[in-house]
């Protein structure tokens, strides 16, 4: 193979591995809080347990922003859902019984609301 060849494929190859974005990526999701009564409100935990302090609480459709990671508290196996898949894929892992995801309150500060309470947008 001929240097300028070379030269030009390793570059093109530089330029793919720069600007490629891994499909596992760390970005914030918006959910809203559905699911719930009009009168009621979900409440944001520090630890994925209904046990855990109250941090915040959000009503009836009222965004919020998930962080992708997802636990099942019995078996304690986390999970992501901002890889990939469509909004109906990521609610149906949500909404298995026992699955708390990250979530980042207005104020900032991370906690963990049930999944099956936030749809995914």
């Amino acid at each position: 193979m001929k240097p300028s060849i070379r030269i030009i494929l390793a570059l093109a190859a530089a330029v793919v591995g720069a600007t490629a974005v891994p499909a596992m990526s760390s970005a914030f999701t918006a959910g809203t809080i559905t699911a719930i009564a009009p009168d009621d409100a979900l409440n944001i935990r520090k630890w994925p347990s209904a046990q855990s302090k109250i941090i915040d609480a959000y009503e009836l459709n009222e965004q919020i922003s998930l962080t992708g990671r997802c636990k099942d508290i019995i078996t304690n196996i986390s999970f992501r859902i901002d890889g990939y898949g469509g909004v109906e894929w990521k609610y149906a892992q949500m909404k298995k019984a026992n699955v708390w995801c990250q979530v980042m309150t207005n104020d900032a500060e991370l906690g963990w609301a049930r999944g099956k309470y936030i749809r995914p947008e």
